[in-house]
Parts: C-alpha cells; sequence; structure tokens
C-alpha cells in the first residue's frame, strides 16, 4: 500500500513510494512564553492562571524589551530521491523547507499606551571566517499599541515577493518583538509565531 504523506498533491514514482510536488499550505509555528529570548530581567516568566504563562513586565522605568523566537526546525536542502533503480529519471525536486506567510504576536498591555510595538521577521546566515549576513524577510513593522482590555493578536503578513522557501545553509529564521514602554507602562507577552508552508517530504 502506498504511504501518503501530503493529501494536496502527490506524485507517484513506483507502487510504494510517494513523493509531494506540492507543499503543506496549513502550517503554524508558535511559541509561548517560555520558549521565547529575552534581553531583560524586567520580563518576568509568569504563571497568571490555569494556561495562562506570559513574559510579564510590571512598571520598572522607560526601557526597550527586545523578544525573539528562533525557528530551528528541519529544513531540506532539496535532494533529489534515487529512482534510477526503478528505471525512472529523478524529477525535478520541488523546493524544500519553510516559508513563512505571516508572522505575530499575542500580548496584553496595561492601561498606559505602548511608545511602540514593531514586529520583523528575518534570516541570518553564517559562514566560515566571514560576517554574518541578516536578511530582513519583511522589516520592523508598527503592530497595534493602544492599551485595552483583553488580549491582541497582531499580525504582520509577508509579501508575495519575499515568500520563499529558506534552503540557505547555516542560517536561522527569526521572528523578533520590540516593545518600548513608558514608566508606566506594562506587558503581558502570550507567544510569538508564524503561519507558513512547508514542505519536507
Amino acid at each position: 500500500m502506498a504511504a501518503v504523506s501530503n493529501p494536496n498533491s502527490q506524485t507517484q514514482f513506483d507502487n510504494t513510494v510517494l513523493s509531494c510536488d506540492l507543499p503543506h499550505t496549513d502550517g503554524l509555528y508558535l511559541a509561548g512564553a517560555e520558549e521565547l529570548s529575552k534581553d531583560s530581567a524586567n520580563l518576568v516568566l509568569t504563571r497568571n492562571g490555569v494556561g495562562d504563562w506570559s513574559l510579564n513586565r510590571t512598571a520598572a522605568g522607560a526601557e526597550t524589551y527586545n523578544v525573539r523566537v528562533a525557528i530551528n526546525e528541519l529544513l531540506r536542502k532539496g535532494e533529489v530521491p534515487n529512482f534510477q533503480q526503478f528505471g525512472i529519471t529523478p524529477p525535478t525536486q520541488p523546493a524544500k523547507g519553510i516559508k513563512i506567510i505571516d508572522v505575530f504576536a499575542i500580548y496584553d498591555l496595561g492601561v498606559v499606551d505602548a511608545t511602540t510595538l514593531t514586529l520583523r521577521c528575518g534570516k541570518t546566515a553564517y559562514a566560515d571566517n566571514v560576517a554574518l549576513v541578516q536578511t530582513d524577510i519583511v522589516a520592523a513593522t508598527a503592530i497595534t499599541k493602544v492599551q485595552r482590555a483583553g488580549t491582541y493578536v497582531s499580525t504582520v503578513a509577508i509579501v508575495a515577493g519575499n515568500q520563499a522557501f529558506n534552503q540557505t545553509d547555516f542560517s536561522l529564521l527569526e521572528i523578533e518583538l520590540v516593545a518600548v514602554l513608558a514608566n508606566t507602562g506594562t506587558i503581558k507577552i502570550r507567544g510569538i509565531g508564524m503561519h507558513c508552508h512547508f514542505n519536507y517530504n
């Protein structure tokens, strides 16, 4: 019986192997508060209640907080399967990896507006004995900063021209939330994530 991997599209190469020729299109990556990196001790991992965790900032003076998640999931480099043993010419391999469609942050603000809130997505590529190369997939973009009762989910779309499978060797994708708060401002950062297309098959 043939193994099915992606219901959207498969190309059959023999009686037992199916290989995707189109990516999955329904990917969600969400990093909770405990998975986020931060650059200030004034953001404290806090259990607010059952199932309610966040990085909390109490009033501590006017400060800037950089919070990020690194997307270090498996990236495929585009190998071509060996179908010669079946007498089949290997097809052109479809793109592999992660294609980010949008990025988002989930957070609460207190009774004072944030000075600024921005969300960005970037790729950092490393190579031996040379400086790292940082490329914005989407540059820092202002998101909702007005306080209110309840939780925000702010999303920034990636323009089509910047949607591409990351196949760069020794590279790291990141999503970064930067919050600038006044001296009486408070925030609870609950998570950062992305919607994506992906093709690992």
